[in-house]
């Protein structure tokens, strides 16, 4: 009875173990390969009409991976980017997938069936894979049929195919609004992932991080950063600003303020309840006589209580912390009452 369980739980433990096999096998094809409803045939049936094009593509690396006989038949060869060839042969011309009536989405999506390095999630939340007008495809970078005589079957050296399209680099370089693209370690590739919008500008890394890979930050930190401009940067910069885009990005400013800047519509009467949570995030840059332009009349409605002033701001005190009376109040203020607590006034700020 034992051995009888034993053999029913092995073929079971089998058949999972199979069907896991299987479902890693089956890859859906791209809709316009998929809509062909023929037989494959093997691209020897595709070299007897096409020898030319066979003749050069047997030259390219990518035909010694495509042509394994390993790669299950809708990733075989010609007919993994042309979809099966059946129909087409009976009945040319037509019933093939011709590349030239494809739009950069779908040529995309056929290259992704294979280059699982570029995942569709990354490729499809950059620009290039946006499917907008003028976007490219894979083939507007890589050759697929003809040899050529750079890395990653690329028609022509990495920055200067980006160059065709983004023109307009060298000249901001040179007034400052990008990093210089001259030198080995300035090419586009260096920061930019040509194939992932994952992070914003096809960044590698967060900007700041990629700097760091060359460059100690104090080393290039531009001159009129001085202690004076961190004051007063915010009446002259916008987030918009190129230059300051260049080394901070689009959202360096929430980054470095903790807030949304700069404020947006509305704010001045919704910015209390920011100066409640995150009060040092305000004195950042606001003094109090900034804040007592408004307050000094009109304290927070948390000071109308009939027991504030005995009771109430301690308790107010220990839920907002120091950080936020000392908004509105100096050291002085709260001495003239708790001289005899010196632990309790060395918590509020000057």
């Amino acid at each position: 009875m034992m051995v009888r369980w034993l053999k029913i739980f092995s073929g079971t433990i089998l058949l999972l173990f199979a069907a896991v096999w299987a479902s890693t096998q089956t890859q859906s094809r791209p809709e316009v390969l998929a809509k062909i409803k023929a037989k494959y045939v093997g691209s020897k049936i595709c070299f007897e009409c096409h020898h030319d094009v066979a003749k050069v593509w047997a030259q390219v690396q990518h035909s010694q991976w495509m042509l394994d006989e390993k790669l299950p038949e809708h990733l075989r060869g010609c007919e993994a980017c042309h979809g099966p060839g059946g129909l087409h042969v009976i009945q040319r011309p037509g019933n093939i997938v011709a590349w030239a009536k494809l739009t950069p989405v779908q040529q995309s999506e056929i290259c992704l069936q294979c280059h699982k390095a570029v995942t569709a999630e990354k490729w499809k939340s950059s620009p290039h894979g946006s499917g907008k007008p003028h976007t490219p495809s894979c083939t507007t970078c890589h050759e697929v049929h003809q040899p050529v005589n750079n890395r990653w079957m690329l028609k022509d050296r990495a920055s200067q195919l980006c160059l065709k399209c983004h023109n307009d680099i060298p000249a901001r370089a040179r007034v400052g609004q990008h990093h210089p693209v001259s030198g080995q370690a300035s090419k586009c590739a260096a920061c930019h992932d040509s194939h992932d919008g994952s992070i914003p500008g096809m960044l590698k890394e967060p900007v700041m991080k990629l700097c760091e890979r060359c460059h100690e930050l104090k080393d290039v930190k531009p001159k009129d950063h001085t202690p004076e401009f961190v004051k007063e940067h915010g009446k002259k910069f916008k987030p918009t600003n190129r230059r300051c885009i260049s080394c901070h990005g689009r959202n360096g400013c929430q980054e470095c303020h903790g807030i949304e800047m700069p404020h947006p519509q509305g704010f001045a009467v919704k910015h209390g309840e920011p100066a409640m949570n995150i009060p040092q995030v305000c004195s950042r840059c606001h003094q109090r006589d900034y804040c007592n332009k408004c307050h000094e009349s009109a304290p927070p409605s948390s000071h109308d209580a009939e027991d504030y002033a005995v009771k109430g701001h301690a308790d107010e005190y220990q839920k907002r912390a120091a950080a936020y009376c000392a908004l509105c109040h100096q050291r002085s203020f709260c001495a003239q009452c708790h001289q005899g607590k010196p632990n309790l006034l060395r918590t509020i700020p000057e």
